[in-house]
């Protein structure tokens, strides 16, 4: 594989399997781009930090129901960050 070859992933690309990536799963490629793309891009590396304690937070808490305002101001920001990015 040469270097042209590599997979490069930009934010948005990283948001649409931030998932896929968190559960292990996709493949040795992208998730090998997901990593190298956290290393240089802090944005992303503060997206997945704050994805993975909000999952440990769910996991560990009762179930509970996210107001709709807040479950829209989060989209919204999720949203501005990638325009921004």
């Amino acid at each position: 594989m040469t270097h042209s070859d590599i997979l490069v992933l930009d934010c948005r690309q990283v948001l649409a399997s931030l998932s896929c990536w968190l559960d292990g799963d996709g493949t040795a490629e992208l998730r090998a781009a997901i990593e190298r793309h956290l290393a240089r891009c802090g944005r992303c590396r503060v997206l997945v930090d704050t994805t993975r304690h909000t999952l440990r937070l769910l996991v560990e808490t009762e179930p509970f129901e996210v107001p709709l305002a807040v479950s829209a101001r989060l989209y919204a920001r999720l949203e501005q960050a990638l325009r921004e990015s």
